[in-house]
């Protein structure tokens, strides 16, 4: 290291540019007289006497007069306290910004009961214009209709759109309506429902949902929760599944982004079942640590209690049991939803990049 890069970082370390370069000056030519040091450095000669006296009130050297003013460095095992004080203090503040950096981000928690059904709609549909990864619908076809143009914009921005209807009559087609401008996936229950329920879920964080959307006489809730909105969820993939398929995107056009493994893992399950190669991202945290995490490689494949022997997961399973493992080309994790225990990553978005 030479002179200048010394001068530089002493001068980080709180030292000014004339204390700096003064003092590197002295230790390098040693008992000097005043004016030599200014001579020798950058520091004015009516300066001098100021900036020495300031570096012997920091330990740095000693001075002494004889004949003229003289200075001498002192050892640096002493002088050097504070700049290791400081050192130490940044070591610690690139640890703590390492670390908060790596956590997720602390954010309000919102579970509201809201008075009007229609309030509920018009959230859900305020929500859905912010949707990112994935977004889910339980709805009659009149709520459809009215959220056509903001479904329609979700799914060109790539957001994964689950729609399922009920109380469709028997002779019904559905013909009118082109699933393929909003929806990456349509199933269809042909009966009624005691209720009449509008729900949707948006990103695995904010849930919308009210049991009768077109009165003003019964409240719903609204949910800015990624722990509790899988209450909503829970009964939706229950509706869900027990209503038809009607549309499926065939192929599935990558990528296919989720907010949530549950979500993902109903995709990737029957294509897992066909043999096909999947390609995903990962987001989410380490188990063990806690710490942010980011993988990405080949679904090698998931794991519930039955799938081996062809059954599909309920939706309990693939919010507390299921996992997949993917194959990053170095290492092999396991992949756990909210709340993972035993996996090696707890997902937080999970992106399917490829699927051949």
């Amino acid at each position: 290291m030479d002179s200048t890069e010394l001068v530089d970082i002493l001068e980080r370390y709180g030292l000014s540019p004339y204390q700096a370069t003064a003092y590197v000056t002295v230790l390098e030519r040693g008992t000097l007289a005043a004016q030599e040091v200014a001579n020798l450095s950058s520091v004015p000669q009516p300066r001098v006497y100021d900036i020495l006296r300031d570096l012997e009130e920091e330990g740095f050297v000693t001075t002494y007069e004889q004949d003229k003013l003289y200075v001498q460095a002192l050892n640096p095992d002493d002088a050097l306290d504070v700049v290791r004080e400081r050192a130490a203090e940044l070591e610690a503040a690139v640890e703590e910004i390492t670390d908060r950096w790596q956590q997720p981000a602390v954010k309000e928690h919102t579970i509201s009961l809201v008075q009007r059904g229609q309030t509920v709609f018009e959230k859900a549909r305020e929500e859905l214009d912010h949707a990112v990864d994935h977004a889910q619908l339980v709805c009659k076809t009149d709520h459809l209709e009215a959220l056509w143009p903001t479904l329609v914009a979700a799914h060109d921005r790539n957001v994964f759109v689950d729609v399922s209807l009920y109380d469709v009559e028997d002779r019904e087609s559905l013909a009118e309506y082109d699933f393929s401008e909003l929806c990456t996936h349509a199933r269809v229950l042909r009966r009624p429902l005691r209720s009449d329920p509008f729900g949707a879920l948006i990103d695995r964080e904010r849930a919308c949902y009210s049991w009768y959307p077109a009165t003003d006489d019964e409240y719903g809730i609204y949910i800015d929760d990624s722990a509790h909105e899988n209450m909503v969820w829970n009964f939706m993939m229950n509706l869900r599944d027990a209503a038809e398929e009607h549309y499926i995107a065939t192929p599935y056009d990558p990528p296919l982004r989720f907010g949530a493994l549950r979500d993902c893992l109903h995709v990737v399950e029957p294509l897992v079942r066909e043999g096909r190669t999947l390609t995903a991202e990962i987001e989410g945290t380490w188990v063990d640590s806690g710490r942010r995490c980011e993988v990405a490689g080949t679904v090698l494949n998931i794991d519930y209690p039955g799938f081996e022997a062809g059954e599909t997961a309920t939706p309990l399973q693939m919010f507390t049991d299921a996992r997949l493992t993917l194959d990053t080309g170095d290492e092999t994790y396991t992949v756990g939803g909210f709340d993972a225990l035993i996996e090696d990553i707890e997902a937080t978005r999970v992106v399917v990049t490829g699927i051949e």
